[in-house]
């Protein structure tokens, strides 16, 4: 088997010039990967036979012109007459595993010319690689190559693209121009006698993706999410309300999303089968372009010991060094249901706090009103407005994002509404209100 593998040029072909280790050793300590990850793009790397000398494979994973994913990969080891062989793989993604055909060729000498008819690649057999996180890995392989056989070994990532942070969620896999994008579909009874309702949102921008299933008006017990026909998750409702919440990267309270829920049917079962369901109603698959955005001028100071912005007021500035009173995988979730005050008896609305060492966030959502615009109020200052819209299901709703690092598409937050009053008005009236928790 005559045949050399120029590692450095894959190398240079895939921009793989950051070292995850050394690459004559093994790398750090690996780190665990979270349960149920998905190989995405940010696999791509060299990844080390962590008991064998010099071998290892290199790995991309592509998109392709019709969006699909594979991956390609050159196994670079060694002949039994001891000189450097390698092996050729196209591959499927299939959650955390890679499965690929693989490929030899024969009778091939240095800078041989490519003459038409003369192929000399056939395919041996099968490789899979499976990820037990971001840094390592475990392969199996059956061939009917006589020097090669079949067997396993264990692979840890020893090079990796520059500029890349694998978490093993879908958000790895997001284009670098995109930018946040929020949708929400509601899910509705999919069976005689369930009264219950509820609604699925799903949010994305650069490195961050979200999706939530809220249900209120089922009777309690243990429910099941599925997504695109799959399960993807357990969840209690208890005095006829519940939720499940993902996120990619996963955060503290959210399971990692490790799948796509757009363009798919979200269902909720119980022991008796699906309960709610989106039916036809379903996020959109697009991505959403790159709008500019960033950190703003002027921020106000925060101080974690008080718990309180300096510099004065409401508005003029972001929400300063309030993520660094976070510590990294640290996630704060406020949620307060508003009160009706009478004036539109059938509106209802939420409000939430989110912080994590990255992001600040606070949103107000409304529904059930007349379709229109609906200021919102905290300690009495005016900070923005909700627009109300009918649905293609007929029902009405609105929401208002604000977010410290301020992004396209969402309003700055430069104040601070926990401890505050948050009110909502309909024609200079309140309709609803809550004075939202401190903590």
């Amino acid at each position: 088997m005559k045949k050399y593998l120029v590692i450095w040029a894959i190398l240079a072909a895939s921009g793989l010039v950051a070292p995850a280790g050394s690459v004559f050793g093994h790398g750090s300590e690996p780190g665990q990967g979270p349960e149920g990850m998905m190989v995405t793009r940010h696999f791509t790397g060299i990844w080390d036979q962590v008991d064998h000398e010099a071998q290892g494979i290199a790995l991309q994973v592509v998109e392709q012109l019709d969006d699909s994913r594979r991956a390609v990969g050159y196994w670079y080891t060694y002949g039994a007459d001891r000189k450097t062989a390698w092996f050729m793989g196209i591959g499927d993604l299939a959650g955390n595993r890679i499965e690929f055909e693989l490929f030899d060729s024969t009778d091939v000498g240095f800078l041989q010319g490519n003459e038409p008819g003369n192929d000399s690649v056939h395919a041996i057999g099968t490789m899979t690689i499976e990820f037990d996180s971001c840094q390592t890995g475990a392969v199996t392989y059956e061939t009917s190559h006589d020097e090669v056989g079949s067997g396993s070994f264990a692979i840890e990532r020893i090079l990796e693209v520059m500029n890349t942070h694998c978490t093993g969620g879908i958000s790895d896999d997001m284009h670098a121009d995109a930018m946040f994008g929020e949708q929400r579909v509601e899910l509705s009874s999919a069976r005689e006698g369930i009264d219950g309702s509820g609604h699925a949102r799903y949010e994305d921008y650069p490195a961050h993706m979200e999706f939530d299933v809220d249900v209120e008006g089922l009777p309690d017990g243990m429910y099941h999410l599925y997504v695109g026909g799959q399960e993807r998750g357990d969840f209690e409702v208890m005095n006829g309300r519940g939720e499940i919440r993902f996120s990619s990267p996963a955060g503290d309270g959210h399971m990692l999303m490790n799948f796509d829920p757009r363009g798919v049917q979200i269902e909720v079962h119980n022991s008796q089968g699906v309960v709610l369901s989106t039916f036809d109603r379903q996020f959109d698959q697009d991505d959403h372009a790159h709008q500019g955005g960033g950190h703003g001028e002027g921020d106000h100071a925060y101080d974690c010991d008080s718990g309180h912005m300096g510099g004065g007021g409401m508005g003029g500035g972001g929400m300063g060094g309030m993520r660094d009173c976070v510590d990294d995988g640290d996630y704060t979730d406020i949620k307060a249901d508003l009160q009706n005050t009478g004036v539109l008896f059938e509106a209802e609305g939420e409000a939430e706090w989110r912080m994590n060492s990255e992001r600040v966030r606070f949103s107000v959502e409304i529904e059930d009103v007349p379709a229109g615009s609906y200021p919102v109020l905290v300690a009495g200052i005016q900070v923005g407005i909700i627009e109300a819209s009918e649905m293609h299901y007929g029902d009405v709703y609105g929401r208002i994002t604000f977010q410290d690092p301020e992004v396209g598409g969402r309003e700055h937050l430069d104040f601070e509404p926990r401890g505050e009053k948050v009110e909502v008005l309909g024609d200079g009236a309140v309709i609803l209100e809550v004075d939202f928790p401190a903590e």
